[in-house]
């Protein structure tokens, strides 16, 4: 929950504001605020001497009860600063008029006796609560901070005793006899929540996608929105040349025929994760070709007659997961609390085992436990206990929601608040980590003097909730940070359950409310609502501090309802245009703002009115210009766009932390270097887009002193079209804090500046080069914090590459695209490697040459090779890396997974290989 502390503080300094501006207030409220201010100073002590100690149910209640009458204190100090005509953060010396209105003072002065009183009623209640001899202050609190990079892993505890499963059913899916091998083939994975379906389907799509020239992964959920699933869809197996938003006003019957349209002549593979009813089965089906090509889908459901649908040919296959034996039970408990199978404390070992036969071989149990079991002391009396408290078998929904209920009791109260904010997300919603950090500091969760600070802070809570297995991820970035997370259904259902008693969020889907326990709503999520669809009064609004829409047609919302509202998140609403977003510039409190993916095209003229914002996102609109008012959000940290030139007041926006993604080619050379005032921005995103006949020296010098001057920049990224990036050669001093850099793949550098030598913070690197040479791999094995490197060399490169004994003392992965067939790793090479990902081109006259050689890497847990090319030589490139990696694989102590992937014209090959056909390449 949140701490009614951390709504008292704000109560209290809002108040300490109220007595000291220059407000006439009538004869005694000014001392009635005073003695309200003194008593909610002694009831937040007491909140402080118990916010680490385990409540009962009655504490539970009273901290409901308290957390609400403070909102509305809040709302009404809001309320009267609004009355009185100042926006947060002015003075009162400008507003003399509306000081005047008696009205407002006399309904300020009733307000707070009524607050008193409702204050002096909690205390009575429970008074024997607030007693003189609980001891005031702050008691510790456990720092909540990022675990080993290993519990961060997608596959770090995910995968065990699904090897046989996913190679099982690769084989089903792929070798087959000749005859069935070319009709549409439907696997249905089906089992109770938390066997694993997702992750072996994930698995299972990893190891045979390259054998198809159209994928696409799509999630269904419990309350499936049609439209957007086949949108899902379309996005993935039609041409990249095709436009973006040109499909999104299309009905449900266009977009399965241009789906079919796509998937005619193609051999496709689509997976449909959580599917709950035949009829959603039956309207995807209509949108798959029964083609002769040898297409396959793949579908997961908890549910027989749903998989028995799917599953109507004889060709097709209902697979039944199962549950893992006590050896795979093992390895994957002690594998999470432990770090590895064998480390068990000999004490805890007839504990361990009689919580695993209680999670019964089910992977999320078992996972979800160990992330309890990971945050309690090693000892056998606590273990103890909390065997006691499972219940006999989590095979059943209400058995799963038992382990889920018990590791959210464990949490601390600030990380049960940030979980059930999360509940504001529909199911299956795929959630950005960065998104959620942004949303928690704007809702004041989590506290700290600067947005460093609480950012940091947000990022350990976002650790911890991962660590503790209450989200999932989905999949990593290019850096290795984890950024695309889901939540499981059925741990969903709980914090939905959770949120609703404790009044956290309101969801109302479908138009219908999933509960209304509470008078007031503090946050509304609207998720799948039609225009016709019933919403909240307007006097309930004014209490609503977060507004979330999903997957919604424009619901009709006049924003002024919203006064006192926080956060304002409506990401991916294309039925959005720029007359509904025009009453946004009253939202004055609004802290968070996100129109991304939206067809907004400009912002209103008053945003800047919009003065205690910190994040607004716009990427994926058509706005290109910001308004002059603008330079008022002297708050904003995070400013996320897409394209656009700087403004001539860039430099005047020092809060900014976060800045993405700007023009610096076609904006003014005085505001290139402004951007040098920015003191507080630690990462950069630039367009890159220069025009090759025009001579921008000048331009590269003012832009490279510019980022001298950011001496906090941590992250810098750049973006652009296939030219050079020179303007870093034009650096004359290192950037000594930046501890990652990225180009994308059509941008590069001709060579490595010689200041990348001295970044002895650098951790994160993926750039390309004209070309990879031993001595760029040579000056980063020097580089002592270097945790991930990406090098991609745009010619195929002149000399062998050697890596050599010394050096890389942490490198985790290793990417190298366009690499040669010989490239060596001498003894003693990157001990700390555990990913490997080569990319080769096949060259006729150095084809068949493969000698790389795994045996040095001693840490080693994934290969992944993909091979480019056509014609014969391609062919013999595939046949010798596919046997001499696996090979290599079985040998190596580690047993590392192998996946290699044909792409090109190759692929055609790789594939027919797959299936028996040995097929003649000219």
């Amino acid at each position: 929950m949140e701490l009614p502390t951390a709504i008292l503080s704000r109560v209290t300094l809002k108040m300490e504001a109220l007595l000291t501006k220059e407000y006439k207030l009538l004869k005694g409220a000014r001392p009635d605020i005073r003695l309200l201010r003194e008593e909610l100073q002694t009831i937040q002590q007491h909140f402080l001497s118990e916010a680490d100690h385990p409540s009962t149910e009655a504490d539970a209640c009273l901290w409901r009860q308290a957390r609400e009458l403070f909102y509305d204190i809040e709302d009404s100090l809001d309320e009267f600063e609004l009355r009185m005509g100042l926006e947060p953060g002015l003075t009162a010396r400008g507003s003399k008029k509306l000081l005047a209105n008696m009205r407002t003072r006399r309904g300020m002065a009733k307000e707070i006796y009524d607050l008193k009183r409702r204050v002096k009623e909690m205390r009575d209640l429970h008074g024997s609560r607030y007693k003189a001899d609980n001891t005031p202050g702050i008691t510790s609190r456990r720092t909540v901070g990022p675990r080993p990079s290993s519990l961060h892993e997608a596959d770090a505890s995910s995968l065990v005793g699904l090897d046989g499963p996913r190679d099982e059913l690769a084989k089903l899916l792929i070798e087959k006899e000749p005859e069935s091998a070319t009709r549409l083939k439907v696997v249905s994975i089906v089992g109770i929540g938390g066997l694993g379906k997702t992750t072996l389907a994930s698995m299972v799509y990893s190891s045979i996608q390259a054998s198809f020239e159209c994928r696409s992964w799509v999630s269904v959920s419990r309350t499936p929105n049609m439209k957007s699933i086949l949108r899902g869809i379309l996005r993935q197996v039609e041409d990249a040349q095709s436009s973006r938003g040109d499909f999104e006003y299309e009905s449900e019957r266009d977009l399965i025929i241009r789906i079919k349209g796509c998937l005619q002549q193609k051999r496709y593979l689509i997976v449909l994760d959580d599917v709950w009813s035949a009829e959603t089965w039956e309207i995807i089906k209509a949108a798959l070709p029964l083609n002769s090509f040898g297409s396959r889908v793949i579908t997961t459901t908890r549910i027989n007659n749903v998989a028995e649908s799917s599953c109507s040919h004889w060709n097709d296959l209902i697979y039944n997961i199962k549950t893992l034996n006590a050896k795979d039970s093992r390895r994957l408990f002690h594998n999470r609390v432990f770090g590895s199978a064998g480390s068990c404390p000999p004490d805890l070992l007839d504990v361990s085992d009689k919580i695993l036969k209680k999670c019964s071989g089910l992977p999320l149990a078992i996972s979800t436990m160990s992330g309890l079991l990971a945050n309690k002391p090693r000892m056998r009396l606590i273990w103890e206990g909390v065997y006691n408290s499972m219940s006999a078998t989590p095979q059943s929904t209400e058995g799963m929601k038992n382990i889920f209920l018990l590791c959210y009791d464990d949490l601390p109260h600030h990380l049960k608040m940030c979980l059930l904010y999360l509940s504001i997300f529909p199911e299956d919603y795929v959630i950005n980590r960065a998104r959620i950090v942004r949303s928690w500091i704007a809702e004041e969760f989590i506290s700290g003097d600067h947005m460093k600070d609480q950012e940091e802070v947000g990022e350990g809570y976002f650790n911890e909730l991962i660590n503790r297995h209450m989200i999932q991820p989905v999949h990593g970035s290019y850096d290795g940070r984890l950024e695309a997370y889901r939540i499981h259904g059925m741990m969903l259902d709980l914090m939905k359950s959770k949120s609703i008693e404790e009044n956290v969020v309101t969801l109302f889907d479908s138009g219908e409310p999933l509960s209304m326990l509470h008078s007031k709503i503090r946050r509304l999520s609207l998720v799948n609502i039609k225009e016709d669809h019933c919403i909240p009064a307007p006097k309930t609004k004014s209490h609503i501090r977060s507004l979330s829409i999903f997957r919604s047609v424009a619901p009709k919302l006049s924003f002024k309802d919203f006064i006192f509202l926080r956060v304002l998140d409506m990401e991916g609403c294309m039925y959005l245009n720029d007359h509904n977003i025009k009453e946004i510039v009253d939202l004055i409190y609004l802290r968070y703002l996100s129109i991304r993916d939206t067809p907004i095209t400009e912002l209103p003229d008053q945003i800047g009115r919009l003065q205690w914002l910190t994040t607004l996102d716009v990427q994926g609109t058509e706005v290109r210009e910001l308004p002059m008012s603008f330079v008022n959000l002297q708050r904003l940290a995070h400013l996320l766009c897409d394209k656009m030139r700087l403004p001539e007041w860039i430099g005047k926006m020092t809060a900014l932390s976060y800045l993405s993604q700007f023009d610096i080619i076609q904006s003014k050379l005085l505001y290139v270097k402004g951007l040098g005032n920015l003191s507080e921005l630690r990462m950069l995103v630039i367009w890159w887009f220069p025009d090759t006949e025009t001579n921008n020296a000048e331009r590269y010098d003012h832009l490279a002193f510019s980022l001298y001057r950011l001496n906090k920049l941590q992250s810098l990224c750049i973006y652009g079209n296939a030219s050079p990036v020179v303007f870093l050669d034009h650096l004359r001093h290192p950037l000594q804090q930046l501890h990652r850099i990225q180009l994308n793949s059509r941008c590069y550098l001709i060579r490595i500046p010689a200041w990348f030598r001295s970044l002895e913070k650098l951790a994160y690197v993926c750039i390309d080069l004209k070309e990879v040479k031993n001595e760029d791999l040579q000056l980063f094995s020097e580089l002592p914090c270097l945790l991930q490197l990406s090098l991609t060399s745009r010619e195929i490169p002149t000399e062998k590459h050697v890596i050599g004994s010394k050096g890389f003392p942490v490198l985790q992965e290793f990417q190298l695209h366009n690499a040669r067939e010989d490239l060596t790793f001498e003894p003693q090479a990157m001990q700390k490697l555990e990913r490997l990902l080569l990319s080769l081109h096949a060259v006729p006259e150095e084809t068949c040459g493969f000698s790389i050689s795994i045996d040095q890497l001693m840490h080693l847990q994934k290969i992944d090779i993909r091979i480019y090319g056509n014609g014969a030589y391609a062919s013999q490139l595939f046949e010798t890396v596919d046997v001499a990696i696996r090979k290599a694989a079985k040998k190596h102590p580690n047993g590392p997974v192998v996946n290699i992937i044909a792409l090109g014209n190759l692929k055609d090959y790789a594939a027919k290989k797959r299936k028996g056909n040995e097929p003649k390449l000219e």
